[in-house]
């Protein structure tokens, strides 16, 4: 039921365009990106934390209990370690707070991709779901040695700077 409303959303979506799906992988630090995320055609996204590391278990954040999830469907990753947000008030929230300065995990980041997603649309409209989904991954900063997709970071970190910059090519 959910892959086919995915699928709706990426073929049908925005007058026939398609509408970009980005998901998390999870949080668990397992070498398997958990569903939806696994479907193909959708962006599969990790977190990074500010050292540009996948964020692990072990990673330089210290943050010990939670890490990305990771394989061969994660497509990239984009800031997922102490992100400031706004917040539920009071007691439904996490904290008594309006905000949170240390949202975490890769719900955190998949926003990221899906606001880069809405801004390459906001400059060139006339894109596809497929065409956004490729300029957001060719324009990501490779995060490894050899700037090859790797199945911990996928293409890398999401650049939405340079994403906006090809699509107005």
């Amino acid at each position: 039921m959910i892959t086919r409303a995915f699928d709706r959303a990426r073929t049908n979506g925005r007058k026939k365009k398609g509408a970009v799906v980005a998901i998390a992988t999870g949080n668990e630090d397992a070498a398997a990106v958990s569903f939806p995320a696994s479907l193909p055609n959708v962006l599969a996204i990790g977190a990074s934390n500010p050292w540009d590391e996948r964020k692990s278990k072990t990673s330089k954040d210290g943050e010990s209990w939670w890490g990305s999830n990771y394989g061969p469907e994660i497509n990239m990753v984009a800031p997922g370690v102490r992100i400031a947000t706004t917040d539920i008030h009071d007691a439904a929230g996490d904290g008594s707070s309006d905000y949170n300065l240390r949202f975490n995990g890769t719900s955190s980041a998949t926003p990221h991709v899906a606001a880069a997603a809405a801004l390459i649309l906001s400059v060139m409209p006339s894109l596809d779901e497929k065409q956004v989904r490729e300029i957001i991954t060719a324009t990501a900063d490779r995060l490894t040695k050899d700037g090859k997709w790797d199945k911990f970071v996928g293409c890398g970190r999401l650049n939405i700077y340079a994403a906006l910059r090809l699509a107005r090519k």
